[in-house]
């Protein structure tokens, strides 16, 4: 195909298409799972340098036709202050030096989704509007690294007694502007988007058609399905990231 770059072949485009869709689907009827799970499959068939972009352009579409589906059951004010978090968050991403060891990082932030779901609440610590600028600022920086940082930000707002509805339009939103600031942030670094870009076309079309079809989904789904739905995607998601701190097997 000559609208993508000759280091991954026809099978990988078919293969990176079909799972934006249903990653898509995936996130658009439980929030959140989809990301991660494009992620692996990026980080199976394509270079090194091109996973995190072009996974920033495909969730950014995912999440932003999320959040319009589902914009009168955005909580503005959440989004707000998440917003100023995570652009500070992205330009220390972009320009400072990682300090601490991935591992450490990753084995951190699977410890807190734990504690995030089976835990005590954070109830005070949880509602206050500079919590929400500090999950902002740390996912963010996370994200420009790691990628797919949904499950922190989702582990904290499933806590704000959102309804399902509001829980994924809420966190669809925040993370629609993380992987803005993320995108516009590589673009800058130098990333070469108009070389990915006919696989990043049929990516994101693919994406809606998958986010669309969700949402369908979240219509219909109770809400005591969803909570359990929602609990078991965060758990093995910190699994997996524990074992990858650990320097064992990983989808990630």
């Amino acid at each position: 195909m000559d609208f993508v770059p000759s280091s991954i072949d026809v099978v990988a485009v078919y293969v990176l298409v079909v799972m934006s869709f249903v990653g898509a689907l995936i996130s658009g009827a439980m929030g959140i799972g989809g990301g991660v799970t494009l992620l692996a499959v990026l980080a199976t068939l394509v270079p090194t340098p091109a996973i995190i972009p072009i996974h920033g352009v495909v969730q950014l579409g995912a999440n932003i036709t999320r959040a319009v589906i589902l914009r009168v059951d955005i909580d503005w004010r959440t989004f707000v202050y998440f917003g100023i978090g995570s652009m500070v968050g992205v330009v220390l991403g972009g320009s400072v030096v990682v300090v601490l060891p991935a591992d450490i990082l990753r084995g951190g932030l699977a410890l807190f989704i734990l504690y995030t779901i089976w835990g005590p609440q954070m109830r005070v610590v949880a509602t206050g509007s500079w919590i929400l600028i500090v999950i902002g600022l740390v996912a963010s920086f996370l994200t420009m690294f790691f990628g797919a940082t949904g499950a922190f930000v989702s582990g904290l707002l499933n806590q704000r007694g959102y309804d399902p509805r509001g829980l994924v339009a809420t966190h669809s939103a925040c993370v629609g502007v993380q992987h803005a600031l993320k995108v516009v942030a590589f673009g800058v670094l130098g990333f070469a988007f108009a070389d990915w870009s006919g696989l990043i076309v049929l990516m994101l079309i693919a994406s809606f058609a998958g986010t669309y079809l969700g949402s369908l989904v979240l219509n219909r789904l109770p809400a005591k399905i969803f909570t359990m739905g929602l609990k078991t995607i965060l758990t093995l998601m910190a699994i997996n990231l524990l074992v990858s701190a650990f320097g064992l097997y990983s989808l990630t």
